[in-house]
């Protein structure tokens, strides 16, 4: 990908560029620069969207356009060459040099007893199981405290919300970032990875629930108070991150059978990831996954499960009504999984053009979209008949789940290839 995606044309980019120009202000000697308030916010959002350039995470990626605005270097009536200079300076600088440690921390909602010790990804170190006898923990905890106590926050940690983190665990996360933004948005998807594959590991048998309030399809989350930290454990700000959060029941307590079956299907998936052609694929729909399935609003569950859907299953501009076979093709009877698909597909149109059914089945919906998309992203994790690529997969759920008509299709390909045979003997060709 070059510097602008190509869904942005060069009119539109230099028609941003053109709009942010005057709102620079130049101090007089130049060696400062202030942005109009309120009105380059828009514009630079706009930027950020455009912008091609491979950054490490979104956090970053805005900081650099921001930065790169109010950079005295990139002068009053700049061009895209010279705008594009100092962001990929500031991409080097804060990727590379202007970093240092940080410390993120998150409450653990009902985490299994075999998810514990030390978890590394991509510059990523997650200790799920830290030592309550550190420093560095009892400087952190009793940061997070103080923190929870402040009145501006009361509204935020009620009585249910303070109950629901006393009966979390904690885990610490150790990265080298820009920001505490850079930090949380690498740590974050890390965990979330981890997170889908424990869910998936457990949520294969589910299709409904009898409860009496909206809680989240998955069980394993994260609770409502993320913060992030220097390295002596100190909080980098008077701020946190908190995940969507309704409240939980009493946490489930697995038999030994059960927690053995779940840990062998984690670590199924884990070592299908590492194995797979297209681990990035596959991370970030796992990350999806714990998205969609956590949230509480189940509407939106529903929805953010639909995007997985259609993220995994093929390429963007591929027909909904071929993905949707595709995902059904999983089965050998696939009659009831394709009529699933139609229904999902129905209310999700309903509920994006804004005429949504009259029917409280919210649940019912996000449960039918765990059971649609459920089975599909296993298998194209796990990666069965070992496709080189996530286009052969697709290649393949598109056949004909019919045997006559695959014969059919044999037969007229046996017939071609032996028509190419023909032509190369007739073409003296060995």
């Amino acid at each position: 990908m070059g510097f602008w995606r190509k869904d942005f044309t060069n009119e539109e980019i230099r028609h941003i560029l053109g709009k942010l120009k005057p709102l620079r202000r130049f101090s007089e000697d130049g060696a400062r620069v202030s942005l109009s308030a309120g009105n380059y916010e828009p514009y630079a959002s706009f930027l950020v969207s455009a912008l091609g350039m491979e950054v490490r995470t979104d956090a970053l990626k805005s900081d650099i356009v921001r930065r790169a605005l109010l950079s005295p270097e990139l002068p009053a009536e700049f061009t895209e060459k010279e705008f594009s200079r100092v962001a990929y300076r500031l991409r080097h600088k804060f990727q590379e040099r202007d970093v240092r440690p940080h410390r993120v921390v998150f409450a653990l909602w009902n985490i299994p007893p075999f998810l514990k010790g030390v978890r590394r990804k991509d510059g990523v170190t997650i200790n799920f199981s830290p030592s309550a006898r550190t420093r560095l923990l009892r400087t952190v905890t009793r940061a997070r405290e103080e923190q929870r106590s402040k009145p501006w926050f009361r509204d935020h940690f009620t009585e249910t919300v303070m109950s629901d983190l006393q009966s979390c665990s904690t885990c610490i996360a150790h990265v080298v970032a820009s920001s505490p933004a850079d930090a949380h948005e690498r740590v974050a998807e890390a965990l979330y990875e981890i997170f889908g594959l424990i869910n998936m590991a457990k949520d294969g048998g589910k299709h409904w629930r009898l409860s009496t309030k909206r809680l989240p399809v998955s069980e394993v989350l994260i609770g409502p108070h993320t913060t992030t930290h220097n390295a002596d454990g100190s909080l980098t700000h008077d701020g946190f991150w908190y995940e969507n959060w309704a409240g939980r029941d009493i946490r489930s307590r697995p038999p030994k059978e059960m927690l053995a079956s779940w840990e062998e299907n984690y670590g199924q998936l884990v070592q299908g990831v590492a194995r797979s052609p297209w681990p990035e694929l596959c991370s970030s729909a796992a990350a999806r996954y714990f998205k969609a399935f956590s949230n509480p609003n189940l509407e939106e569950s529903f929805l953010e499960g639909w995007r997985l859907f259609e993220n995994i299953s093929g390429p963007e501009d591929d027909k909904v009504e071929r993905k949707l076979i595709r995902v059904a093709n999983v089965f050998q009877e696939n009659t009831e999984h394709r009529i699933i698909g139609k229904h999902l597909a129905l209310r999700r149109n309903l509920i994006t053009h804004g005429r949504p059914i009259s029917a409280d089945d919210e649940e019912t919906l996000a449960f039918q979209m765990l059971q649609f998309v459920h089975p599909y992203l296993t298998r194209f994790i796990m990666n069965q008949f070992s496709f080189a690529a996530p286009e052969e997969f697709w290649e393949f759920l598109d056949l004909q789940a019919r045997r006559s008509e695959r014969s059919d299709q044999a037969k007229e390909l046996r017939r071609r290839l032996s028509l190419l045979d023909k032509v190369a003997r007739f073409r003296g060709e060995t």
